[in-house]
């Protein structure tokens, strides 16, 4: 909250009365409350998602990450069942034959079935309710220990009744959607299998697929508020998938005619294009979140480089401006550019007033703005149109949201009220604003001479080394009549929030690292379960062990290498 004193004390009163009045506040929204005080005084309100961008954005760099892992950790999951599952359903098919043979009808069959899988649904929900509690209790424990001023209390009731029901309902869609392919696949198994064995189906491994992917659409839908990058990298899962399934498949069909210890996987391309294909998908997903969390680590600490201004100067009068920019030069301090600064609104474009209802929902124009005149722009700023200088008095620069926001387009006339009289100006270029840079950014900068310059205060920042905090207090005294502000422990508090996002994010990480472990066991079971036949048969005919070990070693190296590589080229990709 930040306004002149009357405003604030205004607000102060209308918080004690809204306090006060318990049953107004609920019948009231905060939102609505908090826009008709901004519509009778210049104080603006901010929730926190509004606040300081470079505060913010660690913590919504880490909400975008952990709705990426959330979709991530539910796919390396429903991986990891369906293998199980279609390895269940090998091991079975033959009991099921055998009931066929006995009478036992499809239903009943569907019927014990199902009882099995809520069962382990069930213990499934328990185990995962009991893990979450501890984990959801041993990260705001890890939380209150690296912010000890946070006034949060661990509530296993609200984590039951809050996340548990979504936690239910998302283990049960996806479970579903991963294992009801391969359960009607065993029980569409034929009576005739006791006595023949039957081809492998790829069909029920691509309706696997499809309804894996539905049941993680319907997860993401109801789970991830960004649902454009819920979009983009399911599509883009699933377009690899298929190009990658193609690509291995035709390079098996090249190789099945080669004489190789391979054989065994070149007979069978379709399968063993599945098979490393989502072997491949698990691998290539565990590398995205490492290079990601990585990447966002990086992204963090470049956030605050080495003399980024932890000072601010403001309400400098003209006539001191040389003075304190020799003071800063004298002491070596790095420092930002010293604007004038005029205070003025926004109050008509070619003459013509702006509509009440623009008024209304535009923050430019409900308040003063901090104009000010220079030929230099700020070092973030960057031109996207029109002349990249001010070259005539009476000139401008936009910002160019602002000016999307208020239809202002280059030659546009502008009009401010200034404390002297009304400003005309042409705007001549519109430029982006990096507004989360401790400097100083304006979202109007007007040619030099077009404002008089001595009618009103000069603005800045700069960048005191801890060491020289005494010489600091000095600088203060001398320059009594101008507002210093010291945002250090701000940018500490920035620092400390960083630190504890590097340890949630390392948390997340293991845990998607389990994850894809278990997809990993599961495709090597299922791989083990397929030649244990095969090497039984070998065996009979007079294999030895060492050769039977050294074709097994080249297979699953084969499948590995591959699978290796494709996820590297996957991962790349995504």
């Amino acid at each position: 909250m930040a306004g002149r004193p009357d405003d604030t004390q205004q607000y102060e009163a209308l918080f004690k009365q809204q306090v006060k009045s318990a049953n107004a506040s609920a019948e009231t929204p905060a939102e609505v409350q908090g826009q008709e005080f901004e519509e009778q005084s210049s104080l603006r309100l901010r929730n926190a998602s509004e606040g300081n961008t470079r505060l913010m954005k660690p913590i919504a760099n880490l909400d975008t990450f952990l709705q990426l892992a959330n979709i991530l950790t539910i796919l390396l999951c429903g991986i990891a069942i369906a293998l199980t599952a279609q390895r269940y359903v090998q091991q079975n098919q033959d009991h099921i034959a055998l009931m066929r043979c006995i009478g036992a009808t499809k239903q009943q069959i569907l019927s014990a079935y199902l009882a099995l899988l809520g069962m382990v649904l069930l213990i499934a929900m328990l185990i995962g309710t009991v893990v979450g509690i501890s984990l959801g209790y041993g990260l705001l424990q890890l939380m209150l220990q690296l912010i000890p001023n946070l006034q949060i209390e661990f509530s296993a009731i609200a984590m039951l009744l809050g996340p548990l029901p979504v936690a239910m309902l998302t283990s049960a869609v996806v479970l579903l959607g991963f294992v009801m392919p391969s359960l009607l696949q065993l029980l569409n198994t034929p009576p005739i299998r006791v006595i023949r064995q039957q081809e492998k189906s790829v069909q029920s491994m691509l309706w696997m697929l499809l309804t894996g992917t539905l049941s993680l659409i319907i997860f993401s839908v109801i789970l991830t508020e960004n649902l454009l990058l819920t979009a983009w990298v399911i599509g883009a899962i699933i377009v690899l998938c298929a190009v990658l399934y193609l690509t291995v498949w035709g390079v098996l069909k090249l190789l099945r005619n080669m004489k190789l210890n391979l054989s065994a996987y070149v007979r069978t391309p379709s399968q063993t294009a599945l098979q490393i294909t989502a072997l491949a998908l698990g691998l290539s997903l565990i590398t995205v979140l490492a290079v990601l969390r990585t990447d966002l680590l990086d992204r963090w600490q470049q956030q605050l480089p080495e003399g980024t201004p932890n000072q601010f100067v403001y309400g400098l009068p003209p006539f001191d401006m040389p003075d304190l920019k020799a003071q800063l030069e004298q002491n070596g301090w790095k420092s930002t550019p010293l604007y004038p600064n005029v205070r003025g609104r926004l109050v008509a474009k070619n003459d013509q007033p702006f509509a009440e209802e623009l008024v209304k929902s535009s923050n430019t124009l409900r308040r003063e703005l901090n104009l000010t005149q220079s030929n230099r722009y700020p070092q973030d700023n960057v031109i996207v149109s029109g002349d990249a200088v001010l070259k005539q008095v009476g000139t401008v620069s936009v910002e160019a949201n602002t000016a999307e926001e208020l239809g202002i387009k280059i030659g546009d006339k502008l009009s401010f009220s200034l404390p002297e009289g009304i400003l005309e100006a042409k705007v001549v270029n519109l430029r982006t604003v990096e507004w989360e840079s401790f400097s100083p950014n304006f979202f109007f900068i007007f040619a030099p001479n077009t404002m008089d310059a001595n009618a009103g205060s000069y603005l800045g920042s700069f960048y005191v080394p801890e060491v020289d905090k005494g010489k600091l207090v000095s600088v203060i005294q001398q320059f009594s009549n101008t507002v210093f502000i010291d945002v250090s422990l701000i940018l500490e508090e920035i620092k400390r929030i960083v630190n504890v996002l590097v340890q949630i994010v390392t948390i997340l990480a293991v845990l998607v690292s389990i994850s894809g472990f278990l997809v990993l066991m599961a495709c090597l079971n299922l791989l083990m379960d397929e030649r244990k036949r095969e090497v039984a048969l070998l065996r009979s005919f007079g294999s030895s062990k060492q050769k039977l070990k050294t074709m097994m070693s080249l297979e699953i190296g084969f499948i590995g290498l591959f699978a290796g590589i494709v996820s590297c080229l996957f991962a790349e990709v995504i």
